[in-house]
């Protein structure tokens, strides 16, 4: 499998995964400081686990994008079912 796929692929269920953390944190200032803290720790995970010596931007457009996506869909959608049962 190729280095991009790869990077994608956790990216995506590391935005499921900080998505549900930041839906828990309740607070829609804190559920951003987990985002970007999570888009952080990944794309260092990644550099130390693939031995990748690329800059940031790297990251993001292979998979920083959309893991900001998944991240926002899952935050939401959580959220508004939150609502909705209220």
């Amino acid at each position: 499998m190729k280095l991009e796929l790869k990077t994608t692929l956790i990216y995506t269920i590391a935005g499921i995964i900080f998505g549900i953390i930041s839906f828990i944190g309740g607070n829609e200032n804190l559920a951003l400081l987990f985002a970007l803290v999570g888009l952080v720790v990944v794309q260092y995970a990644l550099k130390t686990f693939y031995k990748i010596n690329e800059k940031f931007v790297w990251f993001l457009t292979n998979g920083g994008w959309i893991y900001l996506f998944i991240w926002f869909i899952t935050w939401i959608m959580l959220l508004n079912r939150y609502v909705y049962t209220l």
